[in-house]
């Protein structure tokens, strides 16, 4: 597996845009788009990205980093704030209809839904119960603002089921030299 090649719908590039537009102020949005490498910056000032698109997955990572300088936040709490926010403009109008899904069912869905959205890896998920459930990301290239935004994603997911205390620990992560990156969450119903 190339991790160079590694693509994801450009509907995920659209939901960051939109929270980053939000998030930021113009200058801090500015400063995070000119921190960008050319390539990137003349992908993201074109503006005609279709959610369709295939854009490379270090793209959305590299506008993570830049954008969380840019706020002077950390990366973990902005990735955190950019899943929640991708997730719920994925989501949209059938928001409504996640309050009727357990958490254990956003899960499967999501996984299902992995290689429609991404061309590399698989999102496992394993040792389930009723409160709990192990994800697994396997064959991807993850990096540290790919895996922050995921912790937000499964937050929100939680959310959305209408969980409570809901805890995601990412233990195991490729950037800390792990085969491949792995979630616990838990939940109260």
């Amino acid at each position: 597996m190339s991790g160079s090649d590694a693509t994801t719908k450009g509907a995920i590039l659209r939901s960051l845009l939109k929270f980053i537009e939000k998030d930021l102020t113009d200058e801090q949005r500015k400063a995070a788009i000119a921190a960008l490498p050319d390539e990137d910056r003349q992908l993201i000032e074109r503006g005609r990205i279709l959610a369709s698109d295939k854009v490379s997955e270090f793209v959305l990572n590299r506008l993570t980093v830049t954008a969380a300088k840019a706020r002077g936040e950390s990366l973990d709490s902005f990735g955190r704030r950019a899943g929640r926010a991708e997730l719920a403009d994925a989501v949209g109008v059938y928001r409504f209809l996640t309050v009727l899904l357990t958490p254990k069912a956003l899960l499967h869905k999501a996984s299902a839904l992995w290689s429609t959205v991404h061309s590399h890896g698989q999102m496992l998920v394993e040792k389930e119960t009723s409160n709990s459930a192990l994800v697994r990301l396997v064959g991807f290239p993850s990096e540290e603002a790919h895996c922050a935004r995921l912790n937000g994603w499964f937050e929100g997911a939680g959310d959305m089921t209408g969980a409570k205390t809901i805890s995601v620990v990412h233990a195991v992560c490729m950037t800390r030299g792990a085969a491949e990156c792995q979630w616990q969450l838990s939940w109260d119903k």
